[in-house]
């Protein structure tokens, strides 16, 4: 049903939905920069669009490097400015994400040009700057230095960063939910313990691997937290559900399930912790895992309820703990009737489903695919 549903959508929406995105840099593959201490230029084409990108020392105090210099973030340092022009794009969005190193301590906003200005997501480590629509962008680090992973550029306010632009993804048959957790956390909602520390707790690992990352070191500490994320999820319509997810470490490398790392399903009143069986191999050398571990769970059990599957990292702040998470998908088997076979009648009442295809009986605060009879379409609340 789900895969009907979003395709149908892909079509209705395809001549408004032509906007398009262009990562401009990224720390993984940076490009090739010319200049010196004073400043440093590059020329990049995505997509056949051509930018500049420019780091000007400014009044900092610091002799800029190359972005290509440090492996983890192109470093914008306290005084210096960056600067974006194309002649054949009209700038409306640009995201940068940044390292999230030292508990995003070079997580922060700019001063930037006429014509834009901007949001930090500090749980994202991004920064979101919007216009009406300009051929240049110019940011100046003023309070701090900011290290930055990514930029992408869009021409159209509100494209997610991470699908490129263009139609909402469909998810294959069988597949109720994903995310890779290599660009966001959306929907996930996080419940730390404040009593412990003031630690921020889940995110997005901007640096290599990206995944979903809690680490509770920080300001050279290792610190006490309980954090949780976790997601909730209508498995009404659905038979034989499982889900799958991939595990690594930093730190500590336990080869069995322990209660620092948990993963739990909520259902009704009851909460069940599940068992991770497959873990990385403890490392010779270094501090993390060198590969991610794939688990399996049969959720089957929960066929036919609503679920809240959640993630609970927990340290007495005795030694560091880091656990990186990737690639949840929760997969099951729609039973009962299809969209195609919806009644066409204009009384049919509406149904609603979130953007991952999963039904809401009430919908509320956002952007919804609602079905009525034989016509799919989007609402907001």
């Amino acid at each position: 049903m789900k895969k009907f549903l979003l395709s149908t959508l892909a079509v209705a929406c395809a001549a408004t939905m032509s906007a398009a995105s262009y990562t401009v840099f990224d720390i993984s593959n940076p490009s090739n920069w010319t200049g010196g201490a004073n400043g440093y230029e590059t020329s990049v084409t995505v997509n056949g669009k051509s930018f500049t990108l420019k780091t000007m020392k400014d009044v900092s105090t610091t002799d800029l490097i190359s972005p290509v210099a440090n492996t983890y973030a192109w470093r914008v340092y306290k005084g210096s400015k960056l600067s974006i022009e194309s002649s054949a794009v009209s700038m409306k969005q640009i995201v940068i994400t940044y390292d999230t190193f030292n508990d995003g301590q070079y997580v922060g906003e700019g001063v930037l040009s006429s014509g834009w200005s901007g949001t930090v997501n500090t749980d994202e480590a991004s920064y979101t700057c919007v216009s009406s629509g300009l051929n240049s962008f110019e940011m100046q680090a003023q309070a701090k230095q900011l290290r930055i992973t990514t930029i992408v550029v869009s021409d159209e306010e509100g494209e997610d960063p991470g699908q490129g632009g263009g139609d909402d993804p469909v998810l294959p048959d069988g597949v109720i939910y994903e995310n890779a957790f290599d660009s966001n956390l959306d929907g996930w909602v996080k419940i730390n313990d404040e009593s412990l520390s003031d630690f921020s707790g889940w995110k997005i690992n901007q640096n290599n691997p990206k995944c979903a990352i809690c680490n509770s070191y920080y300001g050279g500490e290792n610190h006490a937290a309980n954090a949780k994320m976790e997601y909730t999820f209508d498995l009404k319509d659905y038979t034989d559900c499982k889900l799958s997810v991939e595990q690594a470490f930093g730190y500590d490398f336990p080869t069995s399930q322990v209660d620092n790392y948990r993963l739990y399903v909520k259902s009704g009143n009851a909460t069940d912790y599940l068992t991770f069986a497959v873990f990385p191999e403890v490392p010779e050398s270094g501090n993390w895992s060198k590969s991610f571990a794939l688990n399996e769970f049969d959720l089957s059990e929960y066929d036919g309820s609503t679920i809240t599957i959640g993630f609970e990292y927990a340290t007495d702040g005795s030694k560091s703990r880091a656990w990186e998470l990737k690639n949840f998908k929760l997969e099951g088997t729609k039973a009962g009737v299809g969209v195609a076979e919806v009644a066409t009648d204009s009384n049919v009442e509406a149904v609603y489903y979130n953007l991952q295809g999963v039904r809401v009986e009430n919908p509320a605060n956002g952007l919804y695919i609602v079905v009525k009879g034989s016509k799919v379409s989007k609402v907001i609340f």
